[in-house]
Order: C-alpha cells, then sequence, then structure tokens
C-alpha cells in the first residue's frame, strides 16, 4: 500500500512539473494607451508610439485593434509621431449598439484628432479602415494632409461620380484583374488620351 501511494505521489509531482499559471499578456510595444470620448457613452483606446513630425494616424482594418500595428509603427516614429485608433465595436473600444456607418466611423477619427490637438495628420487606414478614410477625407478635406490606402480600395471606399458609374466601372476592373488584356481605369487627375 505504501508504494502504491508512493507511486501515485511521483506520477502527480512528474504530470504537475511542466505546468505554469497562465499569466495575463503583457503588451511589449513601446505605447502609451488612452481612451478618448468620441459620442456618449462611446470611448475609443488610442496607442500613442510617440515620435517626431507630422502625426500618422493608423487605422485597423475590420476584426483588428490599433494593437495590430505594434510591430509596425515603431518603425514610423523617427519621422513621424505615430498613433492608432481602435474603432468602436472592437478590442478595449466601447461597443454600442449602433453608430457603426462609414461616416460615424468617420466622425469618432476626427473626434479623436480634435481631442489630441492634431494639425492636419496623415490617416492610413487598412482594409475596411479605407473606409474612415475616405469619410473624412470627402467631408473634411481641410483636417488631414493625406490619406494612405493599404489594400483598402474597394467599393464601400466612396466613390467619386464625376469619374463614371460605379457598378460600370467595378464591373470593367474585374474583367482587368480577370483577363489583364484590358487597360487601367483612368485615375482622377489624368486626362484619357
Amino acid at each position: 500500500m505504501r508504494i502504491r501511494g508512493l507511486f501515485i505521489a511521483c506520477l502527480t509531482a512528474v504530470a504537475s512539473a511542466g505546468q505554469t499559471t497562465p499569466t495575463a499578456w503583457q503588451d511589449p510595444s513601446p505605447h502609451s494607451t488612452r481612451f478618448i470620448t468620441v459620442d456618449d457613452n462611446v470611448t475609443l483606446e488610442v496607442l500613442d508610439w510617440g515620435g517626431s513630425g507630422r502625426p500618422l494616424i493608423l487605422l485597423a482594418g475590420l476584426g483588428n485593434t490599433a494593437h495590430v500595428f505594434d510591430d509596425f509603427a515603431p518603425k514610423l516614429t523617427p519621422q513621424y509621431h505615430v498613433f492608432g485608433i481602435t474603432r468602436r465595436g472592437f478590442g478595449a473600444s466601447s461597443s454600442p449598439a449602433s453608430g457603426y456607418s462609414a461616416d460615424r466611423l468617420g466622425d469618432d477619427v476626427l473626434a479623436v484628432l480634435d481631442s489630441l490637438k492634431l494639425d492636419r495628420p496623415v490617416l492610413v487606414g487598412h482594409s475596411i479602415g479605407g473606409e474612415e478614410l475616405s469619410s473624412v477625407g470627402t467631408r473634411h478635406a481641410e483636417k488631414v494632409a493625406g490619406l494612405i490606402y493599404l489594400d483598402a480600395g474597394y467599393a464601400y471606399a466612396y466613390y467619386d461620380p464625376s469619374l463614371g458609374d460605379l457598378s460600370i466601372d467595378s464591373l470593367y476592373c474585374q474583367g482587368c484583374w480577370i483577363s489583364c488584356r484590358r487597360p487601367p481605369l483612368r485615375s482622377a487627375g489624368t486626362d484619357s488620351k
């Protein structure tokens, strides 16, 4: 009986020897975090990686938070003061029942810019972040120095109807990708020679 008890105690000790208590995730990225109120009962998580130069605002794609830029953002700090915004409904930002239209999300970005007193930053949006870029750029171009779309040129990024018809140009563009025989669509500011 003693040998059996000793055997069970040894098995238990061996089985638990490799187990450790899980620790909370520690963010290794060199940024500060603040929460900015953008609407009634809505706060957004804003990361500040610091840096010098013009402010640069990073907007994540759908399903991501500003932490998706944790490795990338510090590389930009020698030339820019880099911020990241986690949009409503994701991560540590508030998740209200409504307020997810392009213009509302764009207004959230503008509220952050105003709160931080940023003068004409460059906005960088990945994927659906392009929707917020387009909203801000078309309604308040005077508030930004530039817009950078990272894999964000989809139909939901606003379309200038003076350049054509979205439904026709979308079909034409899909044909370009499929056949690769047609010339690219003309861009704003170019003539159609």
